[in-house]
């Protein structure tokens, strides 16, 4: 083999080098490099983790309130006669409660839903005076179980003294 000259061994020295940067480059510094990334999103899919339950933990008290709402919601358990019963009654106090005088109370039977939902029908016809009428509305709103006015039919009986005849339909929900 010949001899190089000092050019040609700066230029066999340089490639060399330039290989031995490169393959550094590929071998070892691009897996570091890609490790790093990975860790970098994960470490930033922790802080969005982290800031949605430092929300949650800064909304607690509320959030305890609302389930205690809802709980209650949940509160018709039973056989369904049971559950009939308390809603009728829920309705019956809501009505006696607001100084309604209950004309008929019958139940239209009950309807099951998608998703373990199930709906009791309760057909009340009553008379009393309009605010008689809004108390009711409120206080059947405010029932220890989830009740819902579905239909409302309100009729004058009497113009001299403002009494009102009503006809309500209201919905007992109960979930399974």
């Amino acid at each position: 083999m010949r001899k190089l000259n000092s050019k040609e061994k700066i230029l066999a020295a340089s490639v060399g080098g330039l290989l031995i940067l490169f393959a550094l480059k590929i071998f070892v510094l691009g897996p570091i490099n890609d490790k790093t990334n990975t860790y970098s999103q994960e470490i930033a899919q922790a802080k969005v983790a982290i800031r949605k339950y430092m929300a949650l933990e800064h909304n607690r008290a509320e959030i305890l309130k609302a389930q205690k709402q809802i709980e209650g919601y949940s509160s018709l358990k039973g056989s369904d006669e049971d559950k009939f019963a308390m809603v009728i009654s829920r309705v019956e106090g809501a009505a006696r409660k607001s100084k309604l005088k209950i004309l008929d109370m019958n139940s239209s039977g009950m309807t099951k839903v998608k998703g373990g939902v199930t709906l009791y029908r309760v057909n009340l016809s009553a008379e009393g005076q309009l605010k008689s009428f809004m108390d009711f509305v409120s206080e059947v709103e405010g029932a220890g179980i989830l009740l819902q006015i579905e239909k409302v039919n309100l009729s004058v009986k009497d113009e001299s003294t403002g009494l009102l005849k009503i006809d309500v339909v209201i919905l007992g929900v109960a979930f399974a």
